[in-house]
């Protein structure tokens, strides 16, 4: 009766791992998909190449632009930025639940450049004021990765 019993387990054992190397071969086979919540739909392959392209040449236009206006123009402004959110309801909440840790008032403005709404303190003539003030910032945790652009 042990020797039916210990056969049977034996016969379990073995069929349990045929069926799962059978399905890891399978699964081999199978391509993985990444979902973005805030990618764009595309119609067709065709349509995701111009996109590519389309984003390549925006790309470079904003470098070159950038570049241009470094080499021409000085800075005067100094802004520091606290986060970029996809919705302006992100960054409104985002500006209600911090607002009373710090003494600047913040604001939500839609950057064209990036397609998000940023959030930013009042700007600073002086670069050296803005570095002290973002130093401070970074003393507080949800404002850890806040940074200054130059305007």
């Amino acid at each position: 009766m042990k020797k039916f019993y210990l056969l049977f387990l034996i016969g379990l054992l073995i069929s349990g791992c045929t069926s799962s190397q059978e399905t890891q071969s399978q699964n081999k086979n199978d391509v993985e998909y990444y979902v973005f919540d805030n990618a764009e739909k595309l119609d067709s392959i065709d349509n995701g190449i111009e996109k590519t392209e389309e984003i390549k040449k925006d790309t470079l236009k904003q470098e070159e632009d950038f570049q241009q206006s470094k080499d021409s123009v000085s800075f005067s402004k100094y802004i520091i930025q606290l986060g970029a959110f996809s919705t302006k309801e992100r960054a409104e909440n985002f500006i209600k639940e911090n607002q009373r840790k710090i003494s600047y008032m913040m604001s939500a403005i839609y950057n064209q450049q990036s397609k998000l709404y940023v959030v930013q303190l009042p700007p600073f003539k002086e670069r050296g004021e803005a570095e002290s003030v973002r130093n401070t910032l970074w003393k507080i945790s949800v404002f850890k990765d806040a940074f200054i652009v130059s305007e």
